[in-house]
């Protein structure tokens, strides 16, 4: 008697166990970490070599930085920034919600952004470079270094043609900003009353690969960079 008790209590405990499992436990990764410091993967402290699953967070503080290769792609984010990831068939799908973000799609591991609503991913899923910054609510910037990059929002769409920096104003259909609010700030051009969409070319694509130190991550299959790097 007292052998069977034991052995359904083991039963049980083994039962429970194996319910309480993460939903992640034993699934195929989306990606790995290749750099992290000042960086979080979820709640933890993120480090360089750790998987990434479908549906987690990762985030950077000031001063931090973190890269997660899918595949043959890149997912790069700069200081203060914050995501969740999504598998996206063979590639992921980057929802921002904080800060800058760097993609490296590659044709056989597609990346996309969702930003403030607007989606962004390069153009005829080719291979592409893009900067993806969420200036303000409402408001990004976005450099097309390799590569052409298609923006949808709502019914609006539009393709971003490689090498240039834009600035992407996304108004709402049913409180749209006045000509004179948006004109009375200088550094913002004046936007048409009822205009859901507005872009305006900034500079040249400017600052390369090296000031994200992305270069060496694209290059290399399987580099991971210490996460005590300063």
């Amino acid at each position: 008697m007292h052998a069977l008790r034991g052995a359904f209590t083991l039963s049980l405990c083994v039962s429970l166990c194996v319910y309480n499992l993460p939903a992640h436990a034993g699934g195929k990764p989306l990606g790995i970490l290749t750099m992290a410091y000042g960086a979080h993967l979820n709640a933890s402290n993120a480090f360089a070599g750790s998987s990434v699953f479908d549906g987690e967070r990762v985030s950077t503080d000031p001063e931090g930085k973190l890269a997660v290769r899918v595949g043959g792609s890149v997912i790069m984010l700069a200081e203060r920034s914050a995501a969740t990831l999504q598998r996206s068939g063979d590639g992921a799908h980057v929802d921002l919600d904080a800060g800058a973000v760097y993609l490296w799609s590659a044709e056989s591991n597609p990346l996309e952004a969702h930003v403030e609503g607007a989606t962004l991913r390069a153009h005829g899923n080719h291979n592409g470079q893009a900067q993806i910054l969420l200036f303000a609510p409402k408001i990004l910037e976005v450099t097309t270094r390799q590569g052409s990059v298609d923006v949808s929002y709502g019914k609006e769409f539009r393709v971003l043609p490689e090498g240039q920096t834009y600035r992407i104003q996304l108004e709402s259909e049913d409180d749209p900003r006045e000509r004179s609010e948006s004109g009375s700030n200088t550094n913002k051009p004046p936007i048409p009353k009822g205009v859901k969409v507005a872009y305006f070319i900034l500079v040249g694509a400017g600052t390369g690969l090296a000031a994200w130190g992305i270069h060496n991550l694209i290059q290399s299959n399987s580099g991971v960079e210490s996460p005590a790097k300063p």
